[in-house]
């Protein structure tokens, strides 16, 4: 069986959204505090057959690909450019420590 020649003659898959031409105008109904179900409804009203769940698989994995703003500007990394990390450590105390042995079980149980 020659599975190499088969999967040639196979069709390509869509791995596209049918959403993701219309991705700027699903975020911006977000950004506008709609809910999934209106932003279905909107669609569908406007020609686009999409069901509530595809539209919030597709605002979820919108915002997980979506660049954050939280990058440091240049004038920021710089600041912490010379600066070595640390980490800060628990102060030690001048208490005698005793070897008291504790058990941590759940249930403290003499049978």
């Amino acid at each position: 069986m020659n599975l190499q020649a088969q999967a040639e003659s196979e069709t390509a898959r869509r791995t596209r959204s049918k959403l993701e031409s219309h991705r700027e105008a699903i975020l911006e109904l977000r950004r506008k505090q709609w809910t999934h179900r209106q932003i279905a409804d909107w669609l569908n009203e406007r020609g686009v057959k999409i069901t509530l769940s595809a539209v919030h698989r597709f605002c979820q994995r919108s915002i997980a690909r979506r660049p954050r703003n939280s990058v440091l500007s240049p004038v920021n990394q710089n600041q912490f450019a010379d600066e070595p990390f640390s980490i800060p450590t628990p102060q030690t105390t001048n208490e005698p420590t005793t070897n008291k042995i504790t058990n941590q079980y759940r249930f403290n149980l003499d049978m």
